[in-house]
């Protein structure tokens, strides 16, 4: 992947999801089952937490499969792949790439960029779930409060930002003692500006366009009034604090 353009990344990543095949090799959710491959790469794939179906209505079966049987195993291909010519990276995980390459110096760019969208994915699936959504409770509940006056301030700051131009995600994101909604352009992350990652919703338009068409804003309002995890928001929050 050396010397590869953005242009040339882009329609490689696209092709890669357009023509991977998944063969009896693979475990449940696309994941590979082999206990050794396991061991001998650090990169991993975060597994479907749900069933391909259980967010109908609000998210269909059919953009699930699309969505993380292609694209999201696109990446982990793509990324393993070349982890397999570069040994010396074989133990790291998709993390410690991102943040080893901070300053642009270590992987191509097209490496990087592909190890982030995989980074990215492993972040949306859990920050989705069946009959989530709404306000929430507990200790973020009380961040999002202070950090934005009300959940119906967070939420119209989710939707602008979720339909402002361009391809990227929106995030939640915890910035010391507060939250705040993050927006990352195209290969972008909250561990490149120090922030911890609560909850990320994809808004590139895989992620919605057979179930929304170019409504993106719908969508949004659909995964925060019904799907958005805050019991991952908790969890990722109590991580934070035992570093």
């Amino acid at each position: 992947m050396r010397g590869t353009s953005r242009r040339e990344f882009l329609k490689l990543t696209a092709g890669a999801g357009a023509t991977l095949a998944i063969t009896s090799a693979t475990g449940a959710f696309g994941q590979e089952s082999s206990p050794a491959d396991a061991e001998k790469y650090g990169i991993s794939m975060a597994n479907l937490p749900y069933e391909e179906g259980a967010l109908a209505p609000y998210i269909s079966e059919r953009t699930i499969k699309l969505h993380y049987f292609k694209h999201h195993q696109g990446y982990f291909n793509l990324l393993r792949a070349w982890i397999k010519d570069h040994p010396e990276y074989q133990k790291q995980t998709v993390e410690e790439l991102i943040r080893v390459n901070k300053g642009g110096i270590f992987l191509d760019e097209s490496v990087f960029d592909v190890a982030v969208l995989l980074y990215n994915h492993n972040c949306y699936w859990p920050s989705l779930t069946p009959g989530g959504g709404g306000a929430p409770k507990g200790t973020i509940g009380s961040m999002i409060d202070a950090s934005f006056g009300s959940y119906a301030a967070f939420r119209k700051a989710f939707i602008a930002e979720s339909t402002r131009l361009g391809i990227g995600w929106v995030w939640l994101v915890a910035d010391g003692n507060k939250v705040k909604v993050y927006r990352s352009e195209y290969q972008d992350t909250p561990l490149l500006k120090g922030y911890q990652p609560l909850l990320a919703v994809d808004m590139w338009e895989h992620a919605y366009y057979l179930d929304y068409q170019n409504d993106r804003q719908q969508y949004v309002e659909a995964v925060l009034d019904h799907l958005l995890n805050w019991g991952q928001a908790e969890k990722m929050l109590g991580a934070a604090a035992t570093r």
